[in-house]
C-alpha cells in the first residue's frame, strides 16, 4: 500500500483527489462489500495520513473535510468507469475490472487511464448529448447541499489545476519564462515600485528572469524555471548550483519553479539557500488563484437572508 508522501499531493501534503484511485482499490480488495464510509476511513488509515491532513477541512463556511471529499470524488469517478460496483445504496464492492485494473497497473492508476475506460467515454457522452431542456430539467431536480455545491466547485478546480499543468508543459520555453515572471509579478515579488523582465539567453549566468522589488534594484529575486515532465524531478545539486548563481548576482534570494517535483534532498537544500521552491502542482494553483493563463467562465451567487436589514430599527 502507497504511503500518503508517495501520492500525488498539493504543497500541504494532502494527496490530490485522483491520487486515491490506487489507494481506494487496494482497501476494496481486502473485503467484499463496503460502506461508503468506511472505505473512505479505511483509506484514510491504509495510507497513514497524519491527523492533521485527516482533519483538515475547507476554509469555506461549511468546513468539509479535504481528504474525506477527495477519496470521495475517487469513489464516484471509479463506480463511473466500472472499477468499482454499487450494489446498493451506499455501498461499494470492487468489480472484476477493478481486479483486474490493480493487478495490471498497481499504483499506476491514472485519471487518464480511468477517464478513457468504456463505461466512462459513454457517460460522458450522454451526459454531452443531453438536450439544453433536458439539462435544465436535471439542475432543477436536483437537491444540492451549499457544501455539496463547494466540493464540486473544489473538484473543478483540481481538474483545471491537470489540464493546465499538461498545457504548460507544452508551452514554448520562452514563452513559459514570460509566464512565470506575469506570475511571480502578480503575487507581489516585483514590489510597488520595481520591476521584472526575462534574462537573455546568451549571458543569464543560469538565471531565467530577475525581479527588482524597489526601484535601485537593491532588493532582487532571481528566477529559474524548468519546463520538466512528470517524474523528471529536480534534483538537491541543480539547486545547489541555482545558489551558486545566486551568490555570483549579489543576490539572498531566489525562487525555483518546476512543472514536475523537487526530491527531498531539493527541498532540504532550499531551506538552507532561502530559495523558495514551487512545484507543478502549486504553480497551477497560484495561477488559478491569482488568474494567470485562465479566466473565469461563469460566476454564480449564492444568496442568503439578511437579518440585519429585517432586525435595523427605524430612526
Amino acid at each position: 500500500m502507497q504511503n500518503y508522501t508517495t501520492l500525488k499531493h498539493s504543497e500541504n501534503g494532502m494527496p490530490i483527489w485522483d491520487s486515491f484511485y490506487s489507494p481506494v482499490l487496494q482497501v476494496a480488495l481486502t473485503k467484499d462489500l463496503w460502506k461508503l464510509q468506511d472505505l473512505k476511513d479505511a483509506t484514510i488509515k491504509a495510507i497513514a495520513l497524519p491527523e492533521k491532513l485527516a482533519t483538515l477541512r475547507y476554509a469555506s463556511r461549511y468546513h468539509d473535510l479535504v481528504a474525506d471529499n477527495r477519496i470521495g470524488w475517487a469513489i464516484s469517478d471509479l463506480k463511473l468507469a466500472g472499477l468499482l460496483d454499487n450494489p446498493k445504496r451506499g455501498y461499494y464492492k470492487i468489480s472484476e475490472l477493478g481486479k483486474k485494473a490493480e493487478e495490471e497497473y498497481g499504483l499506476n492508476i491514472t485519471k487518464n487511464y480511468v477517464h478513457s475506460l468504456p463505461k466512462y467515454v459513454e457517460h460522458q457522452k450522454n451526459k454531452t448529448n443531453k438536450s439544453k431542456e433536458e439539462s435544465e430539467n436535471d439542475i432543477q431536480s436536483l437537491e444540492l447541499t451549499p457544501s455539496q455545491i463547494d466540493n464540486w466547485f473544489e473538484k473543478q478546480k483540481d481538474d483545471l489545476s491537470a489540464a493546465l499543468l499538461t498545457k504548460l508543459r507544452k508551452v514554448d520555453p520562452g514563452k513559459f519564462e514570460d509566464m512565470m515572471i506575469n506570475l511571480l509579478s502578480k503575487m507581489g515579488y516585483k514590489g510597488p515600485d520595481g520591476d521584472a523582465w526575462v534574462t537573455q539567453k546568451t549571458n543569464d549566468g543560469g538565471i531565467d528572469g530577475i525581479l527588482n522589488q524597489d526601484p535601485l534594484g537593491l532588493r532582487k529575486v532571481l528566477i529559474q524555471v524548468k519546463r520538466y515532465e512528470e517524474g523528471n524531478n529536480v534534483g538537491r545539486q541543480t539547486i545547489s548550483q541555482f545558489h551558486g548563481d545566486l551568490d555570483l548576482q549579489g543576490a539572498d534570494r531566489g525562487v525555483f519553479i518546476t512543472t514536475s517535483s523537487f526530491t527531498k534532498g531539493a527541498e532540504m537544500a532550499a531551506k538552507t539557500f532561502n530559495i523558495k521552491l514551487i512545484d507543478g502542482d502549486t504553480l497551477t494553483k497560484l495561477m488559478i488563484d491569482y488568474k494567470v493563463g485562465v479566466q473565469v467562465q461563469k460566476t454564480y451567487e449564492l444568496f442568503e437572508i439578511d437579518n440585519d436589514f429585517f432586525d435595523k430599527k427605524d430612526n
